[in-house]
């Protein structure tokens, strides 16, 4: 037997977050204020910064199926690096500091 997924799951155990999740998966499909492509690049970001390969990978595909390009794929990874890497060397860069600072 199959495992369900977690949206199966909200749907069988909270009908109202199964809502509300399948709204936001429209909001992110949707052309706004940001075109949809972008959203998904921003989506497909914060799962990369979260660990969530699985979750980057589709966002990442979801954006290119919306009109992305290879290359905005790329770019949106490496300001991943420059809005996860540099926190992370700034934050780092406090074990330096003397005792007395």
């Amino acid at each position: 037997m199959e495992e369900k997924s977690w949206s199966e799951l909200l749907a069988e155990h909270s009908p109202e977050l199964a809502q509300i999740s399948r709204a936001d998966g429209e909001f992110l499909d949707a052309d706004s204020a940001l075109p949809a492509w972008v959203k998904q690049l921003m989506a497909m970001q914060m799962d990369a910064v979260f660990n969530h390969p699985h979750g980057a990978r589709w966002y990442g595909r979801r954006a290119r199926e919306l009109g992305a390009s290879r290359e905005q794929v790329v770019e949106a990874i490496k300001l991943l690096r420059i809005f996860g890497g540099r926190p992370a060397m700034a934050t780092g860069a406090e074990g330096l500091r003397e005792p007395s600072e």
